[in-house]
């Protein structure tokens, strides 16, 4: 029973990196792929994703310090920011 769930899941996984090339090769030709402000966004999303992991683990052991939570709020404004320049930038 495991491996279907296992052929299945990878079968699914297989179908999203296939469609994943899809709009990756529509954008190269508008210069996104290339641009600062899309490499800073990126960036900025997995520092978010790595500071949420870290409240998460620490969450366990003791308080959050309001240092984190202050830094989560300033990474979400932050992308805010750059998800609108570029959207400026870079209109759809």
């Amino acid at each position: 029973m495991s491996w279907v769930i296992a052929l299945a899941s990878f079968g699914f996984y297989w179908w999203l990196t296939r469609r994943a090339t899809e709009p990756a090769t529509e954008l190269a030709p508008t210069g996104l792929l290339r641009s600062p402000l899309y490499w800073v966004s990126n960036a900025l999303a997995v520092v978010l994703l790595a500071l949420v992991m870290y409240i998460a683990h620490i969450h366990h052991q003791s308080a959050v310090p309001p240092f984190v939570w202050f830094t989560v709020l300033a990474v979400i404004v932050a992308l805010l920011v750059m998800r609108r320049a570029l959207k400026w930038r870079y209109p759809a």
